[in-house]
């Protein structure tokens, strides 16, 4: 008996509501929800003005032809997203195999399921009034339409395909090596790659026939896409025995560091072998490119005040994803290491070393904002002096008030995933971010722009003077906090 969309509906629902934290997870969600409207909006406004910023800026060309030109970039950076965020929604399938329901009905259903995603609005919402704005100014053209239906097409495409290679990272290095690779072979070689690429694009508008290719590739890509997940449903899939290098079991450079130096070997293999933390780390890496937001807008040169709050971002992207998570990272051996002849303090400092360390990277990394100017590069440097000294203190403390475990066994979409998630820790966000504004502003409206960098500066390096005083009364609220924090790891723990 197959199942309808009703039924379907009324399954995930209960599963939502039934599920342990879901009011966590609806607070996540209606987040997630007004995040999504805001881009929806915003791309919806750009397809609007697409026409007309591209007749300001290329008077003497063909929009479709400016927007082909660009298109390969976009399915560069939408896949790359894809794979990193996107996760195909198999996890709760297993159940119906139970049921008298065929595979085929299984997969059919998983499949549709996967075209809601984010991803698959952007190019109908930037794309229809896009192509709506030019059928009016320039006359309505079958060849437009045509071509627009090629391009969602190959959306869909790229949205099935996922599901082949998300397990495959050698698909999406390739993809960006590619891209980054035939972008600066273009701009600094003059080979052009990606221009060559992007000429598919505009034999797709000028000879409409050629539609039929990105149909035959999404059917192919369709078929194979069903064979394979039909292949994976199978209740004792995954219990074989599967031979596996293990990476990260060495680390022998840390063994001079004693409880320390395992406790960060502990961290370092957490972070290679877990998607949590790796997506947690990826957040890290993107955060690197917050200040292109506010670096090349004019209107922040003139009031600095904002770009501390991208500095912080910058220097501080891992310290705050990976951070705000201490100790719940452990939470499922959180009693193990309590029964340790451990020293609490060590324990804390193998956080603070890690924390610190990412900031000494993200900073290293962030020096190609020199380009921006000298005052943009002190704004970065002063930012990761004071996440170096005070602010990865800073995220200790809020971590002895997060006794909300994370299950790492969890299997979840990237930005669903809510274990360790709650209030507290987004209440503390609040004081790491305003606290180095607050400091710079200040001396900055009484005394001039340096004065304002100094003192964020000094404050870091104070932290990290005082670090061993103020690490020891951090550790007095860990202590004083040991056992309701162990009772509620150890909750609901099967």
């Amino acid at each position: 008996m197959p199942i309808t969309v009703k039924q379907s509906f009324s399954l995930s629902k209960k599963k939502f509501f039934r599920a342990p934290q879901w009011e966590l997870k609806l607070v996540a969600r209606i987040l997630i929800g007004f995040l999504i409207l805001y881009f929806l909006v915003a791309f919806l406004a750009l397809g609007v003005g697409l026409f007309f910023i591209i007749r300001k800026l290329f008077p003497d060309q063909e929009p479709v032809s400016v927007v082909n030109q660009w298109i390969l970039y976009f399915f560069a950076i939408d896949f790359l997203s894809r794979y990193f965020i996107q996760n195909p929604p198999v996890t709760d399938v297993k159940s119906f195999l139970l049921q008298p329901i065929t595979k085929s009905q299984i997969v059919r259903r998983v499949m549709l399921r996967s075209l809601t995603s984010f991803f698959n609005f952007i190019p109908l919402i930037v794309l229809l009034p896009f192509c709506v704005v030019v059928s009016k100014e320039n006359g309505l053209t079958l060849n437009l339409w045509i071509w627009f239906l090629g391009i969602l097409t190959l959306a869909g495409g790229s949205n099935f395909l996922i599901f082949l290679i998300n397990k495959n990272r050698n698909v999406a290095l390739g993809m960006f090596v590619f891209i980054v690779g035939g972008y600066l072979s273009e701009t600094y070689l003059g080979l052009p790659i990606i221009s060559y690429l992007s000429s598919a694009f505009d034999t797709l508008y000028s000879q409409p026939l050629w539609v039929g290719l990105p149909l035959i590739l999404f059917s192919l890509i369709w078929y194979l896409t069903q064979q394979f997940l039909k292949s994976q449903l199978y209740l004792d899939k995954g219990l074989s025995r599967k031979k596996e290098r293990i990476i990260g079991s060495k680390l022998y450079f840390l063994d001079r560091w004693g409880a320390i130096g395992v406790l960060l070997k502990n961290d370092i293999r957490l972070i290679i072998r877990n998607i949590r933390a790796r997506q947690v780390v990826l957040m890290g890496f993107l955060f690197l490119f917050y200040g292109l937001i506010f670096f090349t807008q004019d209107i922040y040169k003139e009031n600095p005040t904002m770009l501390i709050f991208a500095g912080i971002f910058v220097t501080g992207g891992f310290m705050t994803t990976f951070g705000q998570y201490v100790p719940a990272w452990d939470s499922e051996y959180y009693s193990f290491l309590m029964g340790q002849n451990l020293p609490y303090l060590d324990y804390l400092k193998s956080k603070l070393y890690l924390l610190m360390f990412s900031v000494v990277v993200c900073s290293i990394l962030s020096l190609p904002y020199l380009y921006f100017g000298k005052k943009t590069m002190l704004i970065v440097l002063a930012s990761g002096v004071f996440n170096f000294g005070f602010g990865s203190l800073l995220n200790l403390f809020s971590g002895a008030y997060n006794a909300t475990p994370m299950r790492l066994n969890v299997k979840a979409k990237a930005f669903e995933n809510t274990q360790g998630f709650n209030i507290t820790q987004m209440l503390f966000a609040l004081p790491k971010l305003i606290l180095p504004i607050i400091i710079f502003y200040i001396f900055n409206l009484l005394i001039d722009f340096n004065a304002g960098i100094i003192a964020l500066s000094m404050v870091g390096v104070l932290g990290f003077f005082m670090k061993n005083y103020l690490l020891r009364q951090v550790e007095k609220i860990y202590q004083a906090k040991k056992y309701e924090t162990l009772a509620a790891f150890n909750k609901n723990k099967i």
